[in-house]
């Protein structure tokens, strides 16, 4: 049956009175006293509440359609918009790269996210309009678009199930690009037009790269270009919100690669069978299948976390990212020297003033204190397995390490220490996180971790203390995984 043309009016109506909604009550409401805060930018609460207001949009619009058009339709828009949410999560490790790696500031990232999205779900329309009309001719592109879901579920399914964001690269080659044509870190602050254009257009394009999979994938489970449209409308708007609580905790469900590799798997098989002819899988089973893979990757994910080694080796990982600032997956000299110039643009120093030579002078010496440790093929760089692998290992020149960590804590606090008083409060440190690609919430629970004594204040002995268990304990329960902010 048709979807009568109302319920497409009424949908789109309710999601853009409802995108409104969101930017009007997040340009007003701040939590007061958030440290680090800003106009605009999502609490954890309320990126909880708008998800649960987009869900509620999506089903809602389904239960429209299975009145109007049937349950069958329903079913098909239901199997659609839970593949393509799913299959787009790989997108959140995308945007947290691009925001790391332009410096965004946690108060303009949702505006930044909702037009890149907006961007990105315009010339996802045009392909999808072009998609189906070229299906619905010719049936034979069933067989590639098949062909292509296997492949992609093939190489998911084979990825290592520890290292699920194992591939930076493939994620920050756009980013690199935009920045070196940028001549700046468009995101720092800034408030010129080019840079948000640059932003926006990268976080656009790379939706639509990435959008290469779940595309066909929803093609597999319906040919209605209005349905296919609906199904990513509701995924990405519903996607921004889940960006803030989960961009940081995705590498962390150890099966992720594995779920999604099936639901293409299944969806290609359907693509398959349907070029061929064979009795047709039916919508509901479609929903059925894609909802139990999805429920069953973040149990079995929940329930390997806690294994000591997995656990170990994750949070290894992730400080790993923390310091592989241009994320090219090895940490190398260079990574100080952008670090350096991010924190002193975040806080207002000249690069060679003394703050700025003091911070450099520090983030070399810690790097050649690990590079002496970790850097077993003597390449002048420290890989992700030589980090993981050589964290926790006796130091040869454990005093020079001590030392290098003491400066890098002092140099640090003196860099964003902007009222003088020799220690960080919750705001500058929050403001010192954000250069290491950490959002307000995230350095708040940091700093309340590190603030060891409650005083509200952090100085240059539990910093020093933190960093030195950052970068020499394989705890992954230390309070030093968050000396930068997050992990």
């Amino acid at each position: 049956m048709t979807v009568p043309a109302w319920v497409w009016a009424a949908s789109a109506a309710a999601l853009i009175a409802a995108v409104a909604a969101e930017v009007v009550l997040t340009g007003r409401a701040v939590r007061p006293g958030a440290s680090g805060a800003g106009r605009g930018s999502f609490t954890a609460r309320q990126a909880i509440g708008w998800v649960a207001v987009y869900v509620s949009l999506a089903v809602a619009c389904g239960l429209a359609i299975g009145v109007t058009a049937g349950w069958v339709t329903a079913s098909q828009f239901y199997a659609g918009y839970l593949t393509e949410y799913s299959l787009s999560l790989d997108n959140l490790f995308v945007f947290a790269v691009i925001m790391t790696w332009f410096a965004v500031p946690a108060a303009r990232q949702p505006r930044v996210l909702l037009f890149g999205i907006g961007l990105a779900l315009a010339m996802r329309t045009v392909l999808i309009v072009a998609g189906a009309a070229a299906l619905n001719h010719f049936d034979w592109l069933f067989y590639p678009l098949g062909g292509v879901l296997l492949w992609t579920a093939a190489g998911l399914i084979l990825r290592p199930a520890t290292r699920p964001d194992s591939e930076p690269e493939r994620h920050t080659r756009l980013a690199a690009w935009l920045w070196r044509r940028s001549g700046r870190e468009a995101g720092a602050g800034s408030n010129g037009a080019t840079p948000m254009l640059l932003l926006i257009v990268a976080i656009g394009l790379a939706d639509l790269l990435f959008a290469f999979d779940s595309i066909p994938a929803v093609f597999g489970i319906t040919t209605s270009a209005y349905l296919v449209v609906a199904c990513n409308a509701f995924a990405l708007m519903g996607l921004r919100q889940l960006y803030t609580l989960m961009a940081g905790l995705l590498g962390r469900i150890v099966y992720l690669n594995a779920g999604l590799g099936v639901i293409c798997a299944f969806i290609g098989v359907k693509l398959l069978l349907r070029a061929a002819g064979a009795a047709a899988i039916p919508a509901g089973l479609s929903v059925l299948v894609v909802a139990a893979v999805l429920l069953a990757t973040v149990l079995a994910g929940m329930i390997a976390s806690r294994r000591p080694v997995i656990a170990e080796r994750t949070m290894l990982e992730r400080r790993f990212a923390v310091i592989d600032t241009d994320g090219n997956g090895v940490w190398q000299r260079d990574d100080g020297q952008l670090l350096t110039r991010r924190l002193c643009e975040a806080f207002g120093h000249a690069p060679d003033s003394a703050a700025g030579r003091a911070l450099a002078g520090a983030q070399q010496a810690l790097f050649d204190a690990m590079l002496a440790h970790l850097d077993a093929n003597d390449d002048a760089q420290i890989s992700r397995d030589e980090f993981v692998t050589g964290v926790g290992r006796d130091i040869a020149d454990r005093p020079g390490f001590d030392a290098a960590v003491c400066s890098t804590a002092r140099t640090l606090i003196q860099v964003a220490d902007m009222d003088g008083n020799g220690v960080l409060d919750a705001g500058e440190y929050a403001r010192l996180a954000a250069a290491y690609g950490a959002r307000a919430g995230q350095a708040e629970r940091a700093f309340s971790r590190l603030d060891q004594d409650r005083n509200g204040m952090l100085d240059a002995a539990e910093l020093t203390t933190a960093i030195s268990q950052f970068f020499a304990s394989r705890d992954p329960r230390a309070r030093g995984n968050v000396a930068f902010g997050h992990v």
